[in-house]
């Protein structure tokens, strides 16, 4: 890809002192704000993940790009209500034409600045050197611990090395920027994590997001080839944390009491409000930029019988809907008060 020369930032300065007219919507229900803007920059991607959540998004948005103008306008409004951090994500943020410049913007307005990315362009070390002074974290898209697992995964030969050297040029270029790694669980690769939690940490990562798989995408898709069975996560997913080190996990889109003494790593309880910015339709060959305003991690979840008398229920999401559809969930053991307490 050839790289586009910086261009200066032409968009109309709005005085960040003067926060627009509140809005509703911006109010959670138990009075909260959230500080944490997700801004879907791109839809398109080189990989093809068998999961991907965004693939069928990426298919009907795909011909309407993100302009720059439209980028600067959505990072200024949140910047102005008080948004303090900005999370970059896709298709493949890092591809679009203006991720710097909007790094940039971010930056300049005082935001923290995160992407989600399989490593396409921050692999290349020109691209590196120019935008990871402006970037603060990025969470890498590392499913499996050899090219085998990992490229059979995303769906192109050559990911893992992407993805690798990528994660290695991050903390050679910039030694104070913060490298994450997220690990999507299918049944192609479970067996494999232990490892690939391994060499995530031997990468540098300083946290390690360990994913369940979502019905969301070609992930709903493919839900009764690829979703882990919960008993299996039972097994595999409490050991994990030992072969980290220091490094910690989080694991999103599980059930708590699967995780045993470890339940005090689900993402269920280190989740921030946020509001996604993204295409939606608005009537016959018509697309809008809309927020959603997004107040808890549930994203698809339910609570099933089991969860009913469970201690944990009031901070634990549940199991995935399409997975309680498909199988049974006699796998989840509810805790009692005296086996949560400290």
């Amino acid at each position: 890809m050839r790289h586009l020369p910086v261009l200066a930032d032409h968009t109309p300065a709005q005085p960040l002192d003067e926060a627009p007219p509140e809005r509703p919507d911006w109010i959670g229900p138990r009075g909260e704000r959230t500080e944490w803007l997700e801004l879907h920059l791109t839809y398109t991607c080189p990989e093809r993940c068998l999961f991907c959540s965004e693939e069928h998004r990426m298919r009907r948005y795909k011909p309407y790009p993100v302009t720059w103008g439209r980028t600067a306008t959505v990072i200024r409004e949140h910047a102005r209500r008080g948004v303090r951090r900005v999370h970059l994500t896709g298709g493949e943020p890092t591809i679009h034409p203006r991720f710097v410049d909007t790094l940039k913007l971010a930056k300049k307005l005082g935001m923290r600045t995160s992407v989600g990315t399989i490593g396409t362009m921050l692999a290349r070390r020109d691209f590196a050197e120019r935008a990871l002074p402006f970037l603060d974290e990025a969470l890498f898209s590392l499913h499996g611990p050899s090219p085998e697992v990992h490229d059979a995964m995303a769906g192109r030969e050559g990911s893992f090395a992407q993805v690798t050297t990528a994660l290695r040029l991050s903390r050679e270029v910039a030694p104070r920027f913060h490298p994450y790694v997220n690990i999507v669980m299918t049944r192609k690769n479970v067996a494999q994590l232990p490892e690939t939690v391994t060499l995530a940490a031997s990468l540098g990562a300083e946290l390690v997001v360990i994913s369940n798989l979502t019905p969301e995408g070609l992930g709903l898709d493919a839900y009764e080839e690829l979703a882990v069975p919960l008993d299996r996560l039972a097994e595999v997913l409490p050991r994990l944390p030992a072969l980290a080190g220091d490094v910690p996990l989080r694991f999103f889109g599980v059930p708590m009491c699967l995780l045993g003494p470890q339940r005090m790593l689900s993402n269920d309880l280190h989740w921030d409000p946020r509001v996604t910015v993204e295409w939606a339709d608005a009537g016959p060959d018509k697309v809008r930029f809309a927020d959603h305003y997004n107040w808890d991690p549930g994203r698809k979840r339910i609570h099933v019988e089991e969860c009913e008398p469970c201690a944990m229920k009031g901070v634990c999401m549940g199991v995935f809907d399409r997975y309680a559809e498909l199988y049974s969930t006699d796998a989840l053991k509810p805790e009692t008060k005296a086996e949560v307490s400290p």
